[in-house]
């Protein structure tokens, strides 16, 4: 037994318990950071847990991130690269990543380093108590319109849907794989994890909240505040209202509406997916594993 800060800032035990892990990877134009971000995970990861993949989901990048991607999958067999041939949205990204995923927990964070990936420790000692376990940021080292934007963001969330946590867009959360059974995904960008957490609450489940460091980008341009990106979660917010006011104890979750798409998805070391088709579908849209040659791109908007 060992014991971290809790949310409410007193010393908890928690149950450092053996975990099987799927760490997820969103990333859209990351290629200054997304190689140290994944041998940075393969440090942290053996010292919590025998077994983990790391799966990276390049959502349509125009720069290099889909050769190194797929150099990360073929240099190291717990690596899974996924690619979107198009730029569709974080969460588009972060379904295509809990689709893939394979173990018993499910843990996902940016790829631009802004968050240590040491501290998911902290969250690991809670999961098996909790549904849902969630980061935020002690200080979240952002320019000031996006910290202006990101209050007001909460304050709306916590008047329209009730979900009353301190950083509901904190990219640093782990999940037991249940949670998916009940939880779908139907935001394709920003708004997803409101999505998540509001349903997780419609439906009672535990949800943890944990603090954690947050740090400025090493490189790189974050997208979340752009226009674009404001205005679609805006309309998925109010979509998603109206949609929990129907939402029952019997409704399907992501993965059992889904089912049979992750069961006929194989992976291999090279890749990921099945080579041998090169494609699966998720959303509506396929997923290629390809090369940077073969990658096409669209001028959408990523939030980050």
């Amino acid at each position: 037994m060992s014991d971290v800060n809790g949310a409410n800032g007193t010393r908890k035990e928690y149950d450092a318990s053996p975990v099987s892990l799927s760490v997820i990877f969103p990333a859209f134009n990351e290629e200054a950071n997304i190689r140290h971000t994944v041998e940075a995970a393969r440090l942290v990861l053996p010292k919590l847990t025998g077994t983990y993949e790391i799966v990276l989901v390049n959502d349509g990048s125009r720069d290099a991130t889909t050769p190194i991607c797929d150099e990360l999958a073929e240099q190291y067999p717990e690596v899974i690269a996924i690619h979107h041939t198009d730029n569709r949205g974080y969460g588009a990204a972060l379904k295509s990543g809990i689709l893939a995923a394979r173990h018993d927990y499910i843990f996902f964070t940016d790829s631009d380093g802004q968050f240590d990936l040491q501290e998911l420790e902290h969250l690991i000692g809670y999961a098996a108590h909790y549904e849902i376990v969630t980061g935020y940021r002690g200080k979240r080292q952002d320019p000031p319109h996006r910290l202006i934007n990101a209050w007001g963001w909460r304050t709306l969330v916590r008047m329209l849907l009730g979900v009353k946590v301190r950083d509901i867009d904190c990219a640093f959360k782990i999940f037991q794989r249940s949670v998916f059974d009940r939880v779908q995904i139907r935001s394709v960008g920003a708004m997803v994890n409101t999505e998540i957490l509001a349903q997780a609450n419609a439906f009672g489940m535990r949800i943890h909240e944990i603090k954690v460091s947050h740090y400025p980008r090493r490189a790189g341009k974050p997208s979340g505040a752009n226009l674009k990106v404001i205005a679609k979660a805006f309309k998925e917010l109010f979509r998603l209202w109206g949609q929990l006011r129907n939402v029952t104890h019997e409704q399907p979750g992501l993965f059992r509406t889904e089912k049979s798409l992750a069961a006929g998805a194989p992976f291999s070391r090279s890749g990921g997916y099945d080579l041998a088709t090169g494609r699966i579908s998720a959303l509506g849209h396929p997923i290629r594993v390809e090369s940077a040659a073969q990658s096409k791109v669209s001028n959408q908007c990523f939030a980050d």
